[in-house]
């Protein structure tokens, strides 16, 4: 279900100048590169990667899982990429940016979560449980097609608005907006982040007083994760090959917990949409899973979670986030 989709430049199409190319770290970006450049970049990257995937995800989601997926991820890198270069961006375009971003991550949430538990639910009836597993497949799958209908809608309304183009029109619009000279990369990257790594680590102080907020401290931690891959090349190379690892783990770890929190709340809804009454125990069956699964990982954090670990965590930044004196 990890397969990660091939994918060709020439595929892009009404794209135009933006980038087709899947990876989370920029190409091209040295420290000196001044910051409107490594926005422009980072955004015909991430921007293009949308306009790639949303066809295959409406058009062709059986052929691999995955489309629906890298959709999100693209969306979801896009709007960080946007959040950190606000400053450079046009106040009105990068509105309206934003709201088309948000339809489309909207489009492709319901299609992989059901993606996700129908894989769950699969390999748990090929080890056995198949009667109940095989009547929810069948519910689950049929609830899987009426929630396509959503991805289609919103490519064709892509397709009219010719988001691409739109895309590609915006990306020159990034620019220095300060009266001063402009900032290179390594001399306004610490200042980009400083705020954002604060943030972090002050819900991360509170996540320790009041532990139901582990959700909050997930959000920040994908925001600064996001943010770290956008501004990575203004560091030497152990802020990507130390910190950004382990940093990485804990947003994974927080991730694992927020998924069993998300299934909650999504198979308790679908549930409510059937008749059938085996489906329906082996829905609340699986909710009574996914809370024993949330309730153990969030203790296990909790534990893992503690102030001995967060200031080493804050070291490690501090030793990348010290403003050069040159």
């Amino acid at each position: 279900m990890r397969r990660k989709a091939d994918f060709d430049e020439r595929k892009c199409g009404s794209a135009g100048k933006l980038t087709i190319k899947k990876a989370k770290w920029l190409e091209g970006i040295k420290p000196d590169t001044l910051i409107s450049e490594v926005a422009r970049v980072a955004l015909a990257e991430r921007l293009g990667l949308v306009i790639y995937y949303l066809p295959l995800a409406a058009k062709r989601p059986d052929e691999d899982v995955e489309y629906v997926h890298q959709l999100r991820v693209s969306v979801r890198r896009s709007q960080a990429a946007l959040e950190l270069f606000q400053p450079l961006a046009p106040l009105r375009r990068s509105e309206k940016l934003r709201k088309r971003l948000k339809k489309i991550r909207r489009a492709a949430g319901e299609p992989r979560d059901l993606d996700v538990f129908i894989a769950r639910i699969a390999a748990k009836k090929n080890k056995g449980e198949s009667n109940g597993a095989q009547r929810t497949l069948k519910f689950l799958r049929s609830l899987r097609k009426e929630a396509q209908t959503q991805l289609l809608e919103v490519a064709e309304w892509a397709s009219q608005k010719d988001l691409g183009q739109k895309f590609t029109r915006f990306v020159p619009r990034l620019r220095w907006r300060d009266s001063g000279q402009e900032e290179s990369l390594r001399t306004i990257a610490p200042l980009y982040l400083d705020s954002i790594v604060l943030q972090f680590f002050y819900q991360a102080e509170q996540t320790l007083a009041a532990p139901d907020t582990l959700h909050q401290l997930r959000i920040e931690a994908k925001r600064l994760r996001y943010a770290m891959e956008l501004m990575s090349d203004a560091f030497e190379p152990g802020f990507r090959q130390d910190l950004y690892p382990y940093f990485e783990n804990v947003q994974e770890r927080l991730g694992e917990i927020n998924d069993h929190a998300t299934a909650i709340n999504k198979i308790g809804a679908w549930a409510k949409k059937t008749d059938d009454a085996v489906v329906a125990e082996f829905l609340q069956a699986a909710i009574a899973g996914e809370e024993e699964s949330y309730h153990r990982g969030s203790e296990t954090f909790r534990q893992w979670w503690t102030p001995g670990l967060i200031s080493d965590l804050k070291q490690r930044f501090d030793r990348y986030l010290r403003v050069p004196n040159d």
